[in-house]
Formats: C-alpha cells, sequence, structure tokens
C-alpha cells in the first residue's frame, strides 16, 4: 500500500497529529511572548522603582540642604540683629556723650570768659597800662587756652570717628 492510498485513519490521525502540533507550537509561541512581554513590563516597573527611589533620594538631600541653609540664614539674620542692635547703642552712647562733652564745654567756656571779662574790668580799673596792650594780651592768651582746650575736648570725639572708620572698614571687609 501506498500512502496515499493507505488507512484512512492513520490519515486522518496524522492530519490531527499535524494539527495539534500546530496548535501546540503556537500555543508554545503565545506563552512564550507573554512570558517575554510580562518580563518587560516587570523590569519596566523595576526600573521606575529604582527611578522613584532615586528620585526620593535626592528630594530628601534636598530638603536637608534647604532646611540646613534656612538654619544658617536664621543664625546670620539673628548675628546681624544683634549687631545691628549693638552699633546703635554704640552710636546713641557715642552721641549722648558728645552732647554731655559739649555742655561741659561750654559751661567751662562760659564760666572762663565771665572770669575773663571780670579779670580784664578788675585790671582796667586797677592798672594804668595801656588799656589796648593789656587787652590784646588777654585775648592772645584767653585764644591760645581756648584753642588747647578745644583739642582736648575733641579729642574724644575724633578717637569715636577713627573707632567708627575702623569698624566700617572692618565690616565692608567681612562683607
Amino acid at each position: 500500500m501506498t500512502e496515499g492510498s493507505g488507512n484512512p485513519a492513520q490519515a486522518g490521525l496524522k492530519s490531527m497529529q499535524d494539527m495539534l502540533g500546530g496548535a501546540v507550537a503556537a500555543q508554545q509561541r503565545s506563552v512564550s511572548m507573554a512570558q517575554d512581554w510580562t518580563q518587560g513590563v516587570i523590569d519596566s516597573y523595576k526600573n521606575q522603582a529604582e527611578s522613584y527611589r532615586a528620585l526620593m533620594e535626592a528630594m530628601r538631600s534636598s530638603i536637608a540642604a534647604l532646611e540646613t541653609t534656612l538654619k544658617s540664614q536664621e543664625e546670620t539674620n539673628k548675628a546681624l540683629r544683634q549687631s545691628l542692635e549693638a552699633y546703635k547703642g554704640a552710636i546713641e552712647n557715642a552721641s549722648q556723650t558728645q552732647e554731655r562733652n559739649m555742655e561741659l564745654a561750654k559751661n567751662f567756656f562760659d564760666d572762663v570768659v565771665d572770669t575773663l571779662r571780670g579779670q580784664i574790668e578788675s585790671s582796667r580799673t586797677l592798672l594804668l597800662e595801656p588799656a589796648a596792650k593789656q587787652q590784646e594780651f588777654f585775648q592772645s592768651v584767653t585764644q591760645e587756652w581756648l584753642d588747647a582746650y578745644m583739642r582736648l575736648l575733641n579729642a574724644p570725639m575724633e578717637f569715636y570717628k577713627a573707632g567708627a572708620q575702623r569698624a566700617a572698614g572692618r565690616d565692608n571687609e567681612g562683607q
């Protein structure tokens, strides 16, 4: 018997085996494709999870840096406020001291002028020397004495100005 004229049951069986073999192969390809697709989705989710972890770590680090920066800025602002208050106090004290010094100087010079006027009047009445020479002498002595005293009284203010200029120079260098 030839294969073409053979048993119809064998031919049907063979045809069924071929069809089942094709169906099994198609099913295996479908399962393989589904497994590949599933593995791709899983890998994608793993990559996303790693990216999110890295992003979260970066955000934590950024938040920590911002908190540190804010704390540092608060400390700097506090130090600047304290420095400003101290500077205001120093200026106020210096101003008050200068005002007191000026009042003392005014009172002193008023007293000196009054005393000198009294001495001049006494000298005029007691002495018969030429009044012009006597007056010139007293004016010269008084002017020299007043100039020296003014330099003495202005010394604290000059010292204060020099200190303020040095402090301003240090502040400018610190910035």
